[in-house]
């Protein structure tokens, strides 16, 4: 569980960083797993130049699914959203770009009100000069959040034109990670990634609080593409009524064609 410290950082800063999490055993386990169904689901061909993005894989993969059920995730997940949080999908991830510009995954004032968690987990060291994701400290909330709305379309040139420096000059936190550190951020905080290389892996998993209001389930709906409320059958029918929970009622939520 967290500390008061850890909590207020959060809410603060808008993520927490949690050393080592997994040990370097768990750590073997999660990247060869990782790299089997990777390929499998590429037929064994090379990854491109656009990499490889699969959704719902850690939630059917025996050897991934454990880390949804781990303590370490789980208790963090409970303590940051509140005990009846709900998913909001999984992906593995293998990048090839250079640079993935300032953006924050969801974005405005309304966004900002409605709490959603976003895990990293990093299966290669990144560095500020390598990869690493780099956040805007405090970017989750209002007003901050919304003065970088100029940057929300990624364009090339936006950080030059709105304040005059290279989007690598924004003043920011280069989370610098090896396999084994675990990133919490909240959904709204802005980030970015520069210097990056080819192959850069990592697992990311995303729960919210659970929706009460319909600008809530709006949102899910608009973000997700009404995927959020069709949970894999996995969960649906999971005999561990924490990992059931999560997706409990969301079938119903969905907004009307």
């Amino acid at each position: 569980m967290l500390d008061s410290q850890q909590r207020d950082f959060y809410n603060t800063f808008g993520f927490l960083f949690q050393r080592q999490l997994f040990t370097a055993d768990e750590m073997t386990q999660l990247t060869t797993a990782f790299d089997q169904v990777m390929t499998q689901a590429r037929d064994g061909a090379p990854v491109d130049g656009g990499g490889q993005s699969i959704s719902e894989l850690i939630e059917a993969t025996p050897e991934l699914d454990w880390i949804l059920d781990s303590r370490r995730i789980y208790e963090t997940v409970t303590d940051l959203l509140g005990a009846d949080f709900i998913w909001g999908g999984s992906e593995c991830n293998i990048t090839t770009h250079a640079e993935h510009r300032w953006h924050a995954d969801r974005f405005g004032p309304t966004e900002t009100a409605y709490h959603r968690l976003k895990i990293m987990i990093y299966l290669d060291e990144t560095r500020a000069d390598r990869g690493c994701l780099r956040v805007l400290p405090g970017s989750h909330r209002e007003p901050y959040h919304s003065t970088l709305g100029p940057l929300i379309k990624q364009d090339p040139e936006a950080v030059v034109r709105t304040y005059g420096i290279e989007g690598t000059d924004l003043p920011s936190h280069a989370v610098e990670a090896n396999p084994g550190d675990v990133l919490f951020f909240c959904h709204t905080l802005w980030h970015g990634v520069y210097h990056s290389f080819p192959r850069r892996r990592f697992m990311a998993l995303k729960y919210a609080e659970r929706p009460t209001t319909d600008a809530h389930i709006q949102s899910l709906d608009r973000y997700s593409n009404g995927v959020v409320f069709k949970p894999p059958l996995v969960l649906q029918q999971s005999s561990n009524p924490r990992l059931k929970r999560m997706v409990e009622g969301l079938t119903e939520l969905a907004p009307n064609p």
